[in-house]
């Protein structure tokens, strides 16, 4: 189990570090996109900041995973960012074929496997909240 704990935490890490680096010096061509995937891409370009931050909260998150020690926080920073790259990948990027399918599943499995192994530092965030209790 530690051996595919670093397998995901390293992949996971060095995908999104490389990829938001991408978003800040472009060295990785662009994949083919479907035309509805080219605009919202494209709008979030044009905003001028919100690919930035993007790849900013990216490369945080990946190398809060690679830490070891900080990777449930990592996971937590990255979690909506998965929601929308698993979406647009089935959603927008259907069409182009087997590739969203594979990118989507990994990201999805990689990402419950390590929260899943860090359960504990989670677990608080699910609890109810006792409002019976004074101070």
């Amino acid at each position: 189990m530690k051996i595919l704990d670093f397998f995901f935490r390293y992949t996971l890490g060095g995908v999104f570090l490389v990829f938001g680096i991408n978003k800040f010096i472009p060295f990785i061509p662009s994949p083919p996109m479907l035309p509805q995937a080219a605009r919202f891409i494209g709008s979030l370009m044009e905003t001028g900041y919100l690919w930035q931050i993007l790849g900013l909260m990216e490369i945080v998150g990946g190398l809060l995973i690679f830490s070891g020690r900080w990777t449930a926080l990592g996971l937590l920073i990255l979690a909506p960012i998965v929601v929308n790259i698993v979406s647009y990948l089935l959603i927008l990027q259907s069409g182009i074929g087997f590739p969203p399918f594979v990118m989507s599943a990994f990201l999805s499995i990689s990402g419950f496997y390590l929260a899943y192994r860090r359960k504990e530092f989670y677990t608080h965030l699910f609890r109810g909240f006792d409002f019976d209790s004074q101070g």
